[in-house]
This record gives structure tokens, C-alpha cells and sequence, in this order.
């Protein structure tokens, strides 16, 4: 694990979705190994609204093995297409700090691999309404994932809660946009300066969208 790491999180569970294997793999790896070396304490500051047991996995507090090995250097649109599969539905989304770059993970629960595309924009409006939406920061990345199930028959209902930034961070924030809009859901993630170099990928097991924002 990354020393003085920071992270903030936001859980929440979806209607018949419960926690997983790999989330419990992730919650075993990450316990402290017994030395008999005597050190001075490390610091380290979790910021959490979620489940009393819920935990923090490790691709929000420490690059994964299969992940983006680079700080990202290049801030133009990025997009990908979902596989033909997709049936996914969002369960969590969460925020954490590396050296050099500030992860974003959106996690979901289904099957297949969702798309996305990503770009800098002006200002965040709500897709269909046009309604504009606050977001912290000096930088608005919007981002849509795609191939998304709509969590109930409430057309009102949100995706997530406001997940804030580490403290320091280059994320601000994330904030939903529009719940869903065929299949898309649309989110922005603020950042402390604008125009800043990301990378966008996918994880699995479970299934994860993941943005790394350079600082």
C-alpha cells in the first residue's frame, strides 16, 4: 500500500446485489503483515459514508496488478465501445490518492464489460433537462458508461451520492448527472485544475470503469 495514502469513498448496495468474492480477496490482502521491526507510525486518512461493513478495496487505495502502470500524460476525449453482453448495474463508486495521479473507480455488478467515453468540458448540464449542475473545481471531466440497467422503476431516483475528494487531491469530487438516458449513465468528476492528463480503463472481477486523473 502506497505510504500517506488518502481516500474517500462512497458505498452503497444495489437491490440484490451483495458483496463479492473479489471484494473479500481484496479486504483479506490488504490486512497488515506481523513484523518484528520496530517503526515510527504511518499516517493514513479514510474518509467513508457507507455500510457498517463495508470495506475499502484495494483498487481505490493502490494500483491493481492488471491496471494502467503510468501516470497519464494526455488529455484529449477518450471513448471505447461495451461488449455486445452488457447487462450491468452500478453498485459503488469511490476515489483515491497515488503518487502523481488521483483514481476514480466505478463499480457494477452484471455481466459483460461497459463502454465509455470521456472529455473536458465547460460546464456540467444535466443530459435531457439541460439543467446545469454545481461541481468543485477549476476542471469538469464528464463521463459516460454505457450499457448500464437502470436501478428501479423510479425515473427520479439517483445513481449515487456526492463521493468527495481526498484532501489535496486533483479530484474535487464526482457527481452524478443524469440517472440513466438509454443505457448511458452520465457523471462529472471535478478536479482542483483544468485540462488535466487522464487515462480511462476497465477492470475485472468485479466489474470496474476506473479514470486516473494525473495531479
Amino acid at each position: 500500500m502506497a505510504t500517506g495514502l488518502t481516500c474517500a469513498t462512497v458505498v452503497f448496495t444495489a437491490t440484490g446485489c451483495g458483496s463479492t468474492d473479489a471484494q473479500s480477496a481484496e479486504a483479506t490482502a490488504s490486512a497488515p503483515v506481523t513484523s518484528t521491526t520496530t517503526a515510527a507510525p504511518q499516517s493514513s486518512t479514510t474518509t467513508s459514508v457507507a455500510a457498517p461493513t463495508a470495506t475499502i478495496p484495494a483498487d481505490a487505495t493502490e494500483p491493481a496488478p492488471n491496471s494502467n502502470p503510468t501516470i497519464p500524460t494526455d488529455a484529449a476525449p477518450q471513448s471505447s465501445q461495451a461488449s455486445t453482453s452488457a447487462d450491468l448495474l452500478l453498485t459503488d463508486v469511490r476515489v483515491g490518492q497515488h503518487p502523481g495521479f488521483d483514481r476514480v473507480v466505478y463499480e457494477f455488478a452484471g455481466t459483460g464489460t461497459p463502454g465509455w467515453r470521456a472529455r473536458y468540458v465547460d460546464g456540467a448540464f444535466q443530459d435531457n433537462s439541460g439543467k446545469p449542475i454545481s461541481v468543485a473545481g477549476d476542471g469538469i471531466l464528464q463521463i459516460y458508461i454505457n450499457r448500464i440497467a437502470f436501478p428501479s422503476g423510479d425515473t427520479e431516483t439517483g445513481s449515487f451520492p456526492l463521493v468527495p475528494g481526498t484532501p489535496g487531491g486533483v479530484v474535487t469530487e464526482v457527481r452524478e448527472g443524469v440517472s440513466w438516458s438509454e443505457g448511458d449513465m452520465q457523471s462529472f468528476i471535478g478536479t482542483a485544475r483544468p485540462e488535466r492528463p487522464f487515462t480511462v480503463f476497465t477492470l475485472s472481477e468485479p466489474t470496474r470503469v476506473v479514470v486516473d486523473i494525473a495531479a
